[in-house]
């Protein structure tokens, strides 16, 4: 579940607030473990090459190694990859992607384009505006 303040948005802010209390008492009574977390989303808008990127190479990937590979694989390989992962309880659990600062996003889409280029794929590099999208997503996030 998820919830977004927008500062364009204040008025909605009060029902939003009163909503997540009422998940969050709701959760504490559930006696079962949870995990709240807070942040600057990126949306949709900035992730968006990124998946068309693992959406293009999953099936060169799956032909080359005989094997079935889908986008989250794909996604899932390069976060292992690039060591963007944390244990849990002795697992490596990949991490969400909006908590990928620049840094580790460049990596992730230069090892995207190691593997599209490895792959043979055709037309998987990002677009001028998907690469706007994340500068300046970045950019803003410094601020």
């Amino acid at each position: 579940m998820r919830f977004s303040f927008f500062q364009s948005n204040k008025q909605s802010w009060g029902d939003l607030q009163a909503r997540v209390s009422e998940i969050l008492v709701c959760h504490l009574g559930s006696g079962k473990d949870f995990f709240v977390s807070f942040g600057n989303d990126k949306t949709p808008k900035q992730l968006r090459g990124f998946y068309r990127i693992c959406n293009i190479i999953a099936p060169y990937m799956a032909e080359s190694e005989g094997t079935f590979f889908d986008k989250d694989m794909v996604k899932r390989f390069v976060k292992q990859e690039c060591n963007f992962c944390c244990l849990v309880k002795g697992r490596s659990i990949t991490k969400s992607l909006v908590f990928a600062n620049r840094e580790k996003m460049t990596a992730m889409i230069k090892r995207l384009y190691e593997l599209g280029e490895f792959y043979e794929a055709k037309d998987f590099k990002l677009t001028s505006a998907e690469k706007q999208s994340l500068v300046e997503y970045y950019e803003t996030e410094k601020k």
